[in-house]
């Protein structure tokens, strides 16, 4: 036992270090990625959410501008990249005269305004009279809206040029632009290993100067919007791992990475099922809209709206309402005190992440990368992020501790498991252990425990809502794969082992032990031994009927090959329906039913297969008459008889210390053995002890055949033909049993006359197939004949002795 179960927890140990070997190589990452999306997908958006939970009708604080298809169309005539001064001086200048808090660019103006560059090609490098250079109408438009208290943020980044010195640059904005001194951040954003986006940087740094701390685009958003000043700026607890900055905490992916897991708020808000309205996970304007005004026409409007004059006070289309209704109200601006951040989701352009949300609305949707910024904005404002359990999904010296505890924990209940139950109870069980363990894991990413029931019944919008920073991922594809490498391994151990035992069992009894009781020996772990155990069992007995006629016209090589067809077949029909082959005795079958292991119903069993048997039979006697000459006539019309009763016998080991059999003793087991012999008097080929009639009655049909003393007996026993399965008899049967019973009932009222008369109606309807030489009606007409001339006693009971075995 200590071997077996040290062995089994070996091998649980092997799974348990190549599970965490597989978790360092970092094979199961993806696997966990995608748990993480999956994780974000059953939580549903978070769209007007968190702190803007008092106010459902609020947008979040963060508003796309979004260069999309239909400003691609508008603008066409103008060509991208648009002109600074004619666009994205009117960009800056509109979205600050409607309140704008802080304006984002996720587009980059490193180079010079094309513009601007085509005239001063054609023109030698000097600028034509009354031609504004667009870069500094640009830094005009940052410097109105500075003084106007909107803060303008534009795009930097860090690339890598070998043939540099120092190889390490940052791009900014271009020197006419800078000498506004706009601020700028990072936009430069990390993929994973699967080429999904799910983390953003709070800063970046040049190889040669590591120290210096530059800003993402999304962190001066946000310094911006919540008025964070410079001193002391951005510092980092290393006993929390987590940034200060401000108001904000901003816990890192890890202590190696300079940023956080982004807390994706929805689906791409460009995003459509089929053609519904846009998702809107952000509010999101053309920008076309953005520069529409009084005094701007769009090159291909069909309508001329001056949408942006609507929320613009100050604007001619206001005044003019104003001085014709003095109660006249100005819509609320949706940019008024938020972050509007610009972008571009024209495809053409490839400024695309894949997120969590990518296939949310059952097509692949792909989020433009000032989204995502956007996204990023939102986390930290709300400080809405996702921690993980271990603080990062790959095995790192942060996550080591928690991902090792969490694969032992796994293996072991999955270990125990096995060892105290069976393999597929063990299975279900493990099963269940993971089920458990992923309910848990996603109850505490939504914060709803209850999501597994939700989630099944179709109910998956009833999911809630977690709290700001609430959502706790748990990495879970480790210690599910070590719990199916520690089943796995356990069972296959197992099973090598109960089949090596079975085999040495066999090898050294099966010459003299039954397989049923060497599978019960395995089970209980016992050795064969003398003695038996009592219980009410069912008895079976089976012969071919006239076999000794069979010797006389066939060989004795035909005899055997016959023979063993034959037996093979009973055999197998009885093995089928659960019964214990006891022995052969030549043509006969010994068997019974409800040991060594016990059977239900055992009385229904041994019934059903007494009439499986008669079919088997018949199939064998067709094929038979199939092959020809081969067999003589006697073959094509064999018939077996059957007795079973059900009663008080012991089964056990019966023999000597030396050789022993698995059997059956008891007066019950010589009752089926008379019934079966005794079967030929009627002409009968299955007859049936009371006990076991009362048992099976219902699944069968029966005729009622006698009250009668076998011989070696003195009290007398209630025995039935067994016919068929219920509602089953073959045509004329039921016709000829109803004559039958109804003479039966004449001769148990000593109507003998009567019952002689109708006995004979019920003869005329028997079936007399070859190799049947009477049947229970004649039977009683002898009987009627008798008692005719020699009355039985006033207090016979209706029973009958018999003579012959």
């Amino acid at each position: 036992m200590l071997k077996k179960y040290g062995i089994g927890l070996l091998f649980t140990l092997i799974a348990i270090f190549l599970a965490i070997g597989i978790q360092v190589l970092g094979l199961f990452d993806l696997a966990n990625y995608k748990m993480l999306d999956f994780n974000y997908q059953l939580r549903g958006p978070l769209s007007s959410w968190a702190s803007h939970q008092n106010n459902p009708n609020d947008s979040l604080d963060v508003i796309l501008i979004d260069v999309d298809d239909e400003t691609y169309r508008l603008l066409s005539e103008i060509g991208w990249p648009y002109p600074r001064g004619k666009i994205w001086n009117r960009v800056i200048t509109n979205l600050t005269d409607v309140g704008a808090k802080v304006i984002v660019f996720d587009i980059q103006f490193d180079a010079r305004d094309a513009h601007t560059s085509r005239v001063l090609s054609v023109f030698n490098g000097v600028l034509p009279e009354g031609y504004t250079d667009g870069d500094k109408e640009l830094a005009e438009a940052v410097e109105y809206a500075r003084s106007n208290g909107t803060e303008i943020v534009m795009a930097s980044t860090i690339k890598t040029e070998l043939s540099s010195i120092p190889p390490s640059i940052l791009i900014t904005p271009n020197d006419i632009i800078m000498e506004v001194n706009p601020d700028h951040g990072l936009v430069d954003i990390d993929e994973d290993k699967d080429h999904f986006t799910r983390r953003y940087k709070v800063f970046g740094a040049l190889a040669h100067e590591p120290d210096v701390w530059r800003l993402s685009l999304g962190m001066k958003a946000v310094k911006y919007f919540l008025d964070i000043s410079d001193d002391p700026g951005l510092t980092y607890d290393w006993d929390s791992n987590e940034f200060n900055y401000g108001p904000l905490k901003i816990p890192t992916y890890g202590s190696d990475y300079p940023g956080f897991l982004t807390n994706i708020y929805g689906p791409a808000s460009h995003a459509r099922i089929g053609e519904s309205e846009p998702w809107q996970t952000f509010k999101r304007f053309p920008l076309a809209w953005i520069i529409d005004t009084e005094d701007y026409d769009l090159p291909v409007f069909e309508e001329d709206t001056d949408w942006m004059d609507t929320f613009n006070p100050d604007g001619t289309l206001n005044m003019m309402l104003s001085m014709m209704d003095p109660d006249h109200q100005i819509p609320e601006s949706p940019f008024k005190d938020k972050i509007c951040i610009i972008g571009v989701s024209v495809e053409v352009y490839h400024d695309y992440k894949s997120t969590a949300f990518f296939d949310y609305l059952g097509v692949p949707t792909l989020m433009p990368g000032f989204e995502y910024h956007a996204n990023a904005i939102q986390t930290l404002l709300d400080q809405n992020f996702i921690r993980i359990l271990g603080n990062t999904i790959e095995f790192t010296s942060d996550s080591a501790v928690s991902q090792i505890t969490l694969i032992i924990l796994a293996a072991l209940i999955a270990y125990l498991i096995i060892v105290f139950f069976d393999p597929l109870l063990g299975g279900i069980l493990v099963a269940l252990e993971a089920i458990i363990l992923l309910s848990i894991s996603i109850g505490l990413f939504t914060r709803d425990f209850l999501w597994l029931f939700k989630w099944i019944s179709g109910n998956s919008e009833a999911i809630t809502v977690p709290g700001p920073g609430e959502s706790l991922f748990i990495p879970l594809i480790a210690p599910f794969a070590v719990m199916s490498l520690t089943f796995i391994t356990n069972v296959l151990y197992k099973f090598i082992l109960e089949q090596r035992d079975k085999h040495f069992l066999k090898n050294t009894f099966g010459t003299y032990i039954s397989p049923e009781l060497i599978d019960r020996m395995y089970e209980e772990k016992q050795e064969p031994k003398l003695g038996g155990d009592a219980g009410v069992h069912t008895a079976f007995f089976t012969d071919i009927q006239s076999f000794s006629s069979f010797s006389e016209k066939l060989s004795a090589k035909e005899v055997v090959e016959l023979l063993n067809e034959y037996l093979t077949a009973m055999t197998n029909i009885l093995l089928d329906n659960k019964g214990t082959l006891d022995k052969y005795i030549g043509d006969a079958i010994v068997a019974f039913y409800g040991a060594p292991v016990p059977v239900e119903n055992h009385e229904y069993m041994a019934c059903l297969t007494a009439v499986h048997m008669q079919l088997g039979l018949d199939e064998l006697r067709k094929k038979w008459q199939s092959e020809g000459d081969r067999w003589p006539e006697i073959v094509h019309n064999m018939q077996n008889r059957i007795g079973i009763a059900t009663g008080d016998m012991v089964t056990g080991n019966m023999g000597s210390a030396m050789r022993m059999n698995y059997t059956m003793m008891g007066d019950i087991v010589n009752t089926a053995a008379r019934l079966e012999s005794g079967a030929k008097q009627y002409g009968i080929y299955i007859q049936v002890a009371e006990d076991t009639y009362l048992a099976a009655k219902d699944g069968f049909e029966w005729r009622d055949l006698d009250y009668v003393i076998v011989k070696g007996k003195t009290e007398p026993v209630r025995v039935y033909e067994l016919m068929s399965i219920k509602e089953n008899l073959p045509d004329g049967y039921a016709d000829m049993l109803e004559s039958y019973h109804q003479a039966l009932e004449l001769y148990r009222g000593r109507e003998f006359s009567a019952a002689l008369e109708a006995f004979k109606l019920s003869d005329s309807k028997e079936d007399m197939f070859p190799g049947r030489y009477t049947n229970p009606s004649r039977v009683y007409i002898e009987r009627c004949k008798i008692f005719m001339e020699n009355p039985p006693a006033e207090d016979w009971d209706g029973s009958w002795q018999l003579t012959e075995k």
